[in-house]
């Protein structure tokens, strides 16, 4: 088993959110995953999250999930449904992974899809004989509906993994709007502890 908590954050009217996740591998080889959290975007409430994920040997995962609707704070979050296909590519010390994504809102957001590529670029380094992990990764929005990319994010950091079961991750974040002066940036700081 495997939990994780990550909490972000920025200017106060702008964005910080807290998480809490565990995940569990099947003897078939799935993992279910399940999280919760509070959330203050452009909204403020709670979040929460299940899905399952099946790993390959060819280094590709693929998930599925469903985010339930949550009527509580200031926000009627929509909920939806999504569906995700990673790989990882390693060459000569760096890795890089590309996840592309698929989702559909429901509720008081407009419906429509939304793809959401991602790709992360990491490579293992030591210092003072402590194993380092820099890595940036960049994720765009793009919204069928508005025929646009709505958002992007870029987070840059290190992870930190301390044994086989604590990883520590320090990184900053910064997230683009489509719209003018809408760039929000802020810490970022996570734990996962394996069981």
């Amino acid at each position: 088993m495997i939990i994780c908590t990550q909490a972000a954050f920025a200017d106060v009217n702008s964005l910080n959110f807290f998480a809490l996740s565990t995940s569990k591998q099947l003897g078939t080889g799935h993992t279910l995953v399940a999280a919760t959290g509070n959330i203050q975007e452009q909204f403020r409430g709670k979040v929460a999250y299940l899905g399952v994920s099946k790993k390959f040997e060819n280094n590709m995962v693929w998930s599925l999930g469903y985010y339930p609707k949550n009527d509580s704070g200031s926000y009627s979050e929509d909920h939806r449904v999504r569906g995700s296909l990673a790989y990882t590519f390693k060459f000569d010390g760096w890795q890089l992974m590309h996840r592309s994504r698929v989702e559909y809102r429901m509720g008081q957001a407009p419906n429509g899809f939304r793809y959401r590529p991602a790709l992360e670029l990491s490579r293992k380094v030591t210092a003072f004989n402590t194993l380092l992990i820099p890595y940036v990764e960049v994720e765009t929005f793009y919204d069928f509906r508005q025929d646009k990319m709505t958002l992007g994010l870029l987070t840059a950091g290190i992870k930190w993994p301390i044994n086989s079961q604590f990883i520590v991750k320090l990184a900053h974040f910064n997230i683009y709007l489509n719209s003018p002066s809408r760039h929000v940036s802020g810490p970022l700081l996570a734990l996962h502890v394996k069981l």
